[in-house]
């Protein structure tokens, strides 16, 4: 089994790769390693939506993997999520692509831009393949998630995402894994954890080790189940 672990950078995945064996360099982007027997591969794409979609897509088409894991932290809209939670994204979506007019957003299908129905969308939301009876994986709180290439901060816009999509996390290049894996037709998984909330900036009310800790070890415990099977 071939696995391909995919982050927007190295600080969401440092704390699982240092327990890996390195075995060599593919691409700048792009190494692999040995989890036990099992090789797994780490892609390291950046932040936004167009860098997942290019480096994805190279990756994908270079290596046949079994399974693309999309890792990394999230903003929460809801405090029932709290700090260091890890999360299962089921949903998500493009939040930012569409039309601003007199502070209401619309998408490209409310603009009759495309169908909501084009693959891989379904009503305009793009859907995970399931749990794969992962245990780990099952044991996660199912979320729906909307990407922003620009994360708002000011109340008026947070509260514009909210009503229009009511997510319950946010991301910079979710829906760009989900678009990029459901097109390539990769089995695929998208664990976040939860390192703030959607709110007035303030970074000091971050808790970046704690989400960084959690995920590694929801990581871990996927692979290792992965391994036994």
């Amino acid at each position: 089994m071939r696995i391909l672990i995919v982050a927007s950078s190295n600080r969401e995945v440092l704390d699982f790769t240092s327990k890996l064996q390195f075995i060599h360099q593919i691409e700048p982007h792009h190494k692999s390693y040995k989890w036990g027997e099992m090789n797994v591969d780490i892609l390291i794409v950046g932040y936004g939506s167009i860098f997942m979609a290019y480096y994805l897509t190279k990756a994908l088409n270079m290596i046949n993997y079994d399974l693309a894991i999309n890792v990394g932290l999230a903003g929460s809209f809801d405090h029932f999520l709290e700090q260091g939670f890890v999360v299962n994204v089921v949903q998500d979506q493009f939040g930012d692509l569409g039309v601003e007019h007199k502070g209401k957003i619309y998408t490209l299908y409310e603009e009759e831009l495309m169908d909501e129905n084009d693959f891989p969308f379904a009503e305009g939301i793009l859907n995970s393949l399931g749990n794969f009876e992962i245990e780990e994986v099952e044991s996660l709180i199912p979320v729906k998630a909307i990407t922003l290439n620009t994360l708002y901060t000011d109340p008026k816009w947070i509260s514009i995402m909210r009503d229009k999509y009511a997510p319950e996390v946010e991301t910079m290049n979710g829906a760009a894994f989900f678009y990029v894996c459901l097109t390539e037709k990769v089995p695929f998984l998208q664990i976040r954890s939860i390192s703030h909330f959607v709110e007035i900036r303030k970074i000091e009310n971050w808790n970046i080790p704690s989400a960084l800790k959690n995920l590694a070890g929801s990581l871990i415990s996927i692979l290792d189940e992965l391994k036994a099977d």
